[in-house]
């Protein structure tokens, strides 16, 4: 009987643990119900469908070209194609949307510095009561238990603080978020010079096509007639056969020659047409004004003062000088990131646990934080620090060896192309001269058509070489400006201006710099 009873006992103490032990293995089991669909969310790598591929590579062809784009109205100037070029070539708009988001990010970090506010709230429950006991100071435990606090309450608090280190902080990443906006801005400055540069460059060689692109199919047709005619010249047998055969070579190079003067010269309306982001199927026409000496006032300063302008208003220069800036920068705030947190707090609270005698009230105070790590790294930072500067200044000054040299070599170019094309124009009038004495011979039965064919070819490649010149000429009058870092278009072209406003602007401006058209 006493062993039944003791069993009983033994019985009775183990429930308690066997209830427990149950409550623990239910919560595990229903812990685990709610973590297996989260194992089922595992991601894979999903490659686009051809479809989704197909929608998105026809929304960026439709896109490419701007529906907004003002529409062509006739034969395009020089300044129309820069000032379409302007405003809708593709580069640029990369460059317009980097400006964007680099001045988006300037003004984040603006509200970096202000104050947190945070709002929070909390619930909580559980199963059973929270009872606890107590023991005295003779070391007694009461045997009834307490509470204070409710199984099942929700409490909240909007707490406003402010980190001076965080304020400190933010003000030096306000300053370098700005020189990366001035970056940008200096970056879109060198590709409008490039574009620029490239416009007039293809402007004139696609003023080149204008001119000579019915001739070279003249002088095709006129080739091959002439091959024809020498062709049924060795058959008969009539004549020289060997000076017929040479003859035959020469129409034959003559129509491979011509063949290739149509290619670059379509060329160059392509290149116009893709600069002014038209479609490379749209037909159009340019404007073919009279050639002139361009006379350039930059040119008229000494080398040193060019070079000097140079190395004050390249975009390149100044990119490199921000960033030397931007490292200067990091290192105060590296320095300052060893300073102490100190944070001050002010909180509207409340708790619903009917216990509290006040269940809402206002709480202030400070904290202080030190992280002792930034200390141990401090020096590496500042060597990695260090080795970024040396980095940047050396790449000042080889950029500064390097514009120098480009400086020099632009203007000589720039007056070294001048004389080549008043050579050229005296070679073309010349080879011209000699053409239509040709001709004229030619048509009144004093020559013969061999001679006329080979001074048509003479005077239509000294004309490409004037007009290929001339174009080159053109472009190193627009690389002269970029080579000394003054802006190509002064402004910034905006969806509101209108192409005829646009190059009107940069008409003025490249006139006072010695432009004639």
């Amino acid at each position: 009987m006493k062993a039944e009873q003791l069993a009983g006992s033994k019985v009775g103490a183990d429930l308690p643990r066997a209830r427990s032990l149950v409550r623990y293995i239910v919560t595990l089991g229903t812990f685990g119900v709610l973590v297996l669909p989260l194992g089922a969310c595992t991601t894979l790598p999903e490659p686009f469908t051809r479809g989704e591929l197909d929608i998105f590579a026809a929304d960026k062809k439709h896109r490419a070209i701007a529906e907004d784009q003002t529409p062509l109205s006739g034969p395009v100037n020089l300044y129309e194609a820069m000032a379409r070029a302007l405003k809708y070539t593709l580069d640029h708009r990369i460059d317009i949307a980097d400006v964007a988001l680099r001045y988006a990010e300037f003004d984040e970090t603006q509200s970096d510095k202000l104050p947190e506010l945070l709002a929070r709230v909390n619930w909580s429950d559980r199963s059973n009561d929270p009872f606890s006991r107590s023991v005295n100071e003779n070391g007694v435990v009461s045997n009834t238990g307490t509470i204070s606090t409710d199984p099942g309450s929700s409490s909240g608090d909007l707490e406003l603080s402010w980190d001076i280190l965080d304020y400190g902080l933010s003000y030096y990443r306000s300053k370098q978020a700005g020189d990366r906006y001035l970056i940008s801005e200096e970056q879109r400055r060198s590709t409008i010079n490039r574009v620029i540069e490239d416009v007039r460059t293809a402007y004139w060689r696609a003023v080149a096509a204008e001119r000579l692109l019915g001739q070279v199919d003249q002088l095709e047709k006129r080739a091959r007639a002439a091959l024809t005619e020498a062709h049924q010249q060795v058959s008969s047998g009539e004549g020289e056969r060997l000076e017929a055969l040479r003859y035959q070579r020469e129409m034959v190079e003559t129509i491979s020659a011509a063949q290739k003067l149509r290619r670059d010269l379509l060329v160059a309306k392509n290149q116009l047409a893709a600069l002014m982001n038209l479609p490379q199927n749209q037909q159009f026409s340019v404007v073919v004004p009279q050639y002139a000496v361009l006379r350039t006032p930059i040119t008229a300063l000494s080398s040193q003062q060019m070079t000097e302008m140079a190395l004050r208003e390249r975009p390149e220069m100044r990119e490199i000088a921000y960033r030397l800036r931007i490292n200067g920068i990091e290192e105060k705030a590296a320095v300052l990131e060893l300073l102490p947190s100190i944070r001050g707090y002010l909180g509207l609270n409340y708790d619903t646990n009917q216990f509290l005698l006040n269940g809402d009230w206002t709480g202030w105070g400070a904290r202080v934080s030190w992280s002792l790590m930034q200390l141990a790294k401090y020096p590496r930072r500042q060597r990695t620090l260090e080795a970024q500067d040396d980095l940047l200044d050396a790449r000042a000054l080889a950029l500064t060896q390097a514009i120098a040299t480009q400086v020099y070599v632009s203007n000589k170019r720039f007056h070294s192309l001048q004389r080549e094309v008043e050579t050229a124009r005296q070679h073309y009038n010349v080879s011209n001269e000699i053409y239509l004495q040709a001709r004229d011979e030619f048509q009144s039965g004093l020559g013969s058509q061999r001679d006329y064919v080979r001074e048509n070819l003479k005077a239509i490649l000294a004309g490409l070489r004037y007009n290929a010149i001339y174009a080159e000429m053109q472009g190193a009058f627009a690389n002269v400006y970029a080579a000394v870092g003054l802006d190509a278009y002064d402004g910034t072209p905006s969806k509101n201006e209108s192409v005829n406003k646009v190059a009107t602007v940069l008409r003025k401006m490249w006139r006072e710099r010695g432009d004639t058209i």
